[in-house]
């Protein structure tokens, strides 16, 4: 399976991951569900390890990728999934989405060659999503205001900025270890980092609200195995240079959670959301073919 394909599967399953979150962030504490999603993902990565006796070998710059990584991990979560219970998803996501220009850019820094088509598509996703955030008329029925879109870019660009990073610190150990030791010291770390603000929220005295119910703690654990599953597709299609093809397949994830809230969630669109959608495609399609092999 080439690296484009990898990145595809990572994208589908992502979308199925976040339109639950869509479900889940409004009933759950952020940083309790978070919480949920590492603990399990990390639970069921150390019994596959375990099994297989396949423990990370000790790689100093790898394990220091993976700890930054492993905790923007929390930050990305806490912030798109805030996004995504704000609502709506046809905004959230595409929002979110603008990760994959920036993930270009900073291979730019590392010392990758770049071009102007490169520039031109920044700007076209930017001005893509600058528009998603205006008021459409399906939102008149669900009751958005331009300043709640506005909170909700907000919130999925800031995840944007973040998931970027991280990606490309999971990108870096991985090409260091293997895909499955940087995922699970990814997960390990997050899990570390997730437990400390529990703990800073409960030591302030915050209420959190924690998954009650038989039907709210499958869907987070399906929500927590879809994400980690997607993680690590992407990072296996990342191998061998496949950096570029994973990220093209992977960019499409904004179109399968749309897809995928529209079917599960009965979430409105609209003809003008859909197009502005499309520009985004548009521009991270251009990016990404005028990026340099």
């Amino acid at each position: 399976m080439t690296g484009v394909l990898w990145g595809l599967l990572g994208a589908l399953l992502i979308g199925g991951s976040d339109c639950i979150a869509r479900v889940t962030a409004k009933r759950v504490s952020l940083g309790v569900l978070v919480l949920c999603v590492m603990l399990v993902s990390f639970s069921s990565l150390n019994v596959y390890v375990l099994v297989f006796d396949s423990w990370p070998q000790w790689h100093l710059r790898a394990w220091v990728y993976s700890g930054f990584s492993g905790a923007l991990n929390v930050v990305v979560l806490t912030l798109l999934y805030a996004a995504l219970a704000r609502g709506p998803v046809a905004v959230a996501s595409p929002a979110a989405s603008v990760f994959v220009v920036l993930l270009l850019g900073l291979n730019v820094v590392a010392g990758e060659s770049w071009t102007i088509w490169q520039v031109v598509a920044t700007f076209i996703v930017f001005g893509g999503v600058f528009m998603l955030s205006r008021k459409s008329a399906v939102d008149t029925d669900a009751q958005y205001d331009a300043a709640w879109l506005r909170l909700t870019v907000m919130y999925a660009l800031g995840a944007a900025f973040a998931v970027a990073v991280r990606m490309f610190l999971a990108q870096e150990a991985s090409d260091l270890i293997d895909p499955l030791s940087a995922l699970y010291l990814n997960r390990g770390f997050a899990l570390v980092a997730v437990c400390g603000l529990i703990l800073y929220q409960l030591l302030r005295g915050l209420q959190l609200n924690w998954p009650k119910g038989g039907r709210m703690m499958w869907l987070v654990a399906l929500q927590s195995t879809l994400e980690t599953l997607a993680l690590g597709a992407f990072l296996i299609g990342s191998q061998d240079g496949n950096r570029i093809a994973a990220t093209i397949g992977f960019a499409g994830f904004a179109a399968a959670t749309t897809l995928i809230a529209r079917i599960w969630l009965g979430e409105k669109i609209g003809a003008q959301r859909i197009l502005w959608i499309g520009v985004v495609a548009v521009g991270i399609v251009l990016a990404l073919l005028g990026t340099p092999h």
